[in-house]
């Protein structure tokens, strides 16, 4: 089912990815700050001394402390947010490979077209209805392979009545085209009907 395929494109569905780039970010960031504002209300009526190029700092918490975080680590938080947005990236192609690929399929599949399958990585999410689009593409060819096989063989019943109606009587004869005709023009919207899909081999 997974073939290993590497994707080329950084961006495959450029909304979504951005949009769970965007979540991830505010989400560790809000979390952080969440905890620098815990940190700041445990330590509102604290002083900090600091010692810092050869001079002595004071101030009250939590301002020294986060102007001293943002001085000597801002380097490292920088980095950070980088390294956050491109494993969010990296994680997005996961979700968004994968309803690239669902989202493909299913419009071949409006137009008719069931030949194609959907191939996932190994660590991509929905597996499973990939699995369960595929089986229903190969079941609705098999059906309708048997279709067309059933409509061949009513077309060749059909020949076969025609050549055996010399020795009918003309009333009877005139009845029997008219249902022959009706039959044959049915069987030839069945198979337009079956011919219009591609099927899968």
């Amino acid at each position: 089912m997974a073939r290993q395929n590497k994707r080329r494109k950084f961006f495959i569905k450029k909304n979504l990815q951005g949009k769970l780039v965007f979540g991830f970010f505010l989400f560790v960031t809000g979390g952080a700050l969440f905890f620098l504002v815990l940190l700041g209300a445990f330590s509102a009526d604290t002083l900090t001394i600091s010692y810092i190029n050869q001079e002595v700092q004071s101030g009250q918490n939590p301002f020294i402390l986060l102007k001293n975080i943002l001085a000597a680590h801002w380097i490292f938080i920088l980095s950070g947010t980088i390294f956050i947005c491109i494993a969010a990236l990296l994680l997005s192609h996961r979700i968004a490979g994968p309803m690239f690929r669902f989202e493909l399929v299913l419009d071949n599949m409006l137009n008719r077209d069931l030949s194609d399958t959907i191939y996932l990585r190994s660590q991509d999410e929905g597996k499973e209805l990939a699995t369960k689009i595929n089986s229903f593409n190969q079941e609705i060819s098999t059906t309708l392979k048997h279709i067309n096989s059933y409509s061949n063989a009513i077309a060749s019943l059909l020949e076969r009545a025609d050549a055996t109606s010399v020795n009918i009587p003309e009333k009877q004869l005139q009845e029997l085209k008219s249902i022959y005709w009706n039959l044959k023009e049915n069987n030839k919207k069945i198979e337009a009907i079956s011919d219009s899909y591609t099927l899968r081999e």
